[in-house]
């Protein structure tokens, strides 16, 4: 297999290798040409950063504009050690800059490649976001609110009917108090089983954050269907409380709102 693999590699020219591993990769990937100052990210990068293009030269300049202003002497000083070979290996925590000027803590991490006289010649690593949002619950075993964005913002077609369903566990904290957190994370992965058992296969649930959860259907076409969802809920949330002998006691709160107001932005949405 490895040397399929190897066999499969030596066909590609550089720049197609790199294309084929970032885009199998959720991090940005780079590559600094430190002799020749050039400096080459994926391009989703461009999106995400305050930068105009994916590749840059007079790089040592330009990569600083990135930067938070307040990082750009520390990074510099690491990368005059690459450079003088004080450093192999780049591991820093910093900021960079968003579309909005806004810091943005990442994790920049790669390894030094020598030329044949010993000297610097390549930084090649990733970066990635270190304040991200993880994307999936290990309690509850769903995917979390950045794919609940993902899969909305991934549809093809306008969003025109459907609905999202919001749940929350009330007074959850008390829980929590009494009967400690191990509980609690039971509870937590309980409810979301009841409700997954309640959804068709057109209707997908995440978890947001604690004791809340979205359910998004993007095919019911009634208000009816939202209700009917939220009735079998609510009858599978009560006969879960009856079979653990009502060990623990909590009700829900759910709120309703039409799937097409994510046409109107995030914010609003979550209004």
């Amino acid at each position: 297999m490895i040397d399929d693999i190897f066999k499969v590699f030596g066909e590609q020219t550089g720049e197609i290798l790199f294309e084929i591993i970032k885009d199998c990769m959720d991090d940005y990937l780079y590559i600094f040409d430190l002799q020749n100052d050039t400096f080459e990210i994926s391009q989703s990068a461009v999106e995400r950063f305050n930068m105009s293009k994916n590749v840059l030269t007079d790089a040592a300049n330009e990569v600083m504009k990135v930067v938070y202003e307040e990082d750009r002497r520390m990074l510099a000083k690491h990368l005059a050690d690459i450079c003088e070979g004080g450093e192999k290996v780049h591991n820093l925590h910093y900021r960079w800059l968003d579309k909005e000027g806004m810091p943005v803590w990442i994790n920049c991490r790669g390894i030094v490649i020598n030329d044949q006289q010993g000297k610097a010649e390549y930084l090649v690593g990733c970066l990635n976001e270190t304040g991200n949002r993880k994307r999936a619950d290990n309690v509850t075993g769903l995917l979390g609110g950045p794919e609940f964005l993902a899969y909305l913002r991934a549809q093809k077609e306008p969003i025109t009917k459907g609905f999202f369903m919001h749940i929350g566990i009330d007074d959850f904290g008390a829980i929590n108090s009494s009967r400690g957190a191990d509980y609690g994370n039971y509870i937590l992965k309980s409810v979301a089983d009841c409700m997954k058992e309640c959804l068709s296969d057109k209707q997908r649930i995440y978890h947001l954050v604690a004791d809340q959860y979205v359910i998004v259907d993007l095919e019911a076409s009634s208000a009816e269907d939202a209700v009917a969802l939220k009735e079998k809920i609510t009858d599978k949330l009560h006969n879960f409380i009856i079979a653990e002998n009502y060990e623990a006691i909590f009700s829900i709160s759910i709120g309703v709102i039409d799937a097409a107001t994510f046409c109107e932005g995030t914010e609003e949405c979550r209004k």
